[in-house]
């Protein structure tokens, strides 16, 4: 079905109207009614699961709940367990206005153009253009998780994917990686530090920096913009990698493979004064996170 202008009018504020159905839909402390009966409760649901670690560096992302079947751990779990906190849900914690303003816009331009279905209600029409919202950042995720594990397959001397969308990106960072990685020590290790865990994605040898710890990012890269790394995200995740490794003096190395153009790949060390920096961001965003939990992880030192 094909995305038309949709067939509605602000009312007020908080409400509006379909003319196809003269149904009002109004938005109140976080709920939604309709004709003033209350149909739906947090449309739009926050995510309170977070991935989670034993403190032997196990995952814990999901356990067996009361009614034995497995569901997302939650933070009332991670303190009945002492679980760690993922190094990511750590740094989640900072606000990101260019996201949320992104998301903001996905769901504007959902709700102009999904056409409303016949004799559809608007719950489940709210329902589908929240939905539809996230496809681009679901689509944006599965192709990241798709090329890690060909990166890593890269690394580790493994056969890698005959997937025709993939084979450029594939060939761009085999290219690279021939060129400066002399020899690879692990992949996707679990590194357990002071009150987090997480995965970290390789540790390595670099021709002329030596051995380091790398962050891989398949991530769209605006041809506009002066630099495709986050200096508020990717430095603390390396820092806090780096200090839990069996190499805390080992180099910090971002590098983008562009999900908007395969030929692009682009790689940043990080010097000493960023990370050290950067470290005392992550500490601190420990501590804040701890905070807003309500849960001080085993080894967190507050």
């Amino acid at each position: 079905m094909q995305r038309s202008q949709p067939k509605l009018a602000v009312k007020t504020e908080t409400a509006t109207r379909f003319r196809s159905n003269c149904m009002a839909l109004t938005l109140s402390g976080g709920s939604i009614y309709i004709d003033g009966k209350k149909h739906v409760t947090r449309l739009v649901q926050t995510d309170q699961a977070g991935h989670w670690y034993q403190q032997n560096g196990e995952s814990a992302h999901v356990i067996i709940g009361a009614n034995g079947k497995e569901r997302n751990t939650t933070v009332t779990d991670a303190r009945k367990l002492g679980l760690l906190p993922s190094v990511t849900s750590i740094i989640a914690i900072l606000d990101k206005p260019q996201l949320t303003s992104w998301k903001i816009e996905q769901g504007i331009m959902s709700s102009l153009t999904l056409p409303k279905e016949e004799n559809e209600t608007l719950e489940d029409y709210a329902r589908r253009v929240v939905k539809d919202s996230k496809e681009s950042t679901s689509k944006a995720a599965e192709h990241g998780t798709r090329m890690h594990l060909e990166l890593e397959n890269i690394l580790l001397g493994r056969a890698t994917s005959t997937d025709e969308v993939l084979q450029p990106y594939i060939a761009t960072f085999k290219k690279w990686s021939d060129e400066n990685i002399e020899k690879t020590y692990w992949c996707e290790k679990a590194l357990v530090g002071a009150g987090y865990a997480g995965r970290c994605d390789a540790y390595v040898r670099l021709k002329g920096i030596g051995d380091a710890v790398i962050d891989l990012k398949n991530r769209k890269v605006n041809p506009k913009s002066s630099s495709p790394f986050y200096e508020h995200s990717d430095t603390p995740q390396l820092w806090a990698y780096r200090i839990a490794s069996e190499n805390p003096k080992a180099a910090c190395v971002s590098i983008v493979l562009a999900s908007n153009d395969a030929s692009k790949i682009m790689t940043r060390t990080w010097d000493d004064d960023e990370l050290h920096q950067s470290g005392i961001a992550f500490q601190a965003m420990l501590k804040i996170w701890c905070w807003v939990k309500g849960y001080t992880p085993p080894g967190c030192k507050l």
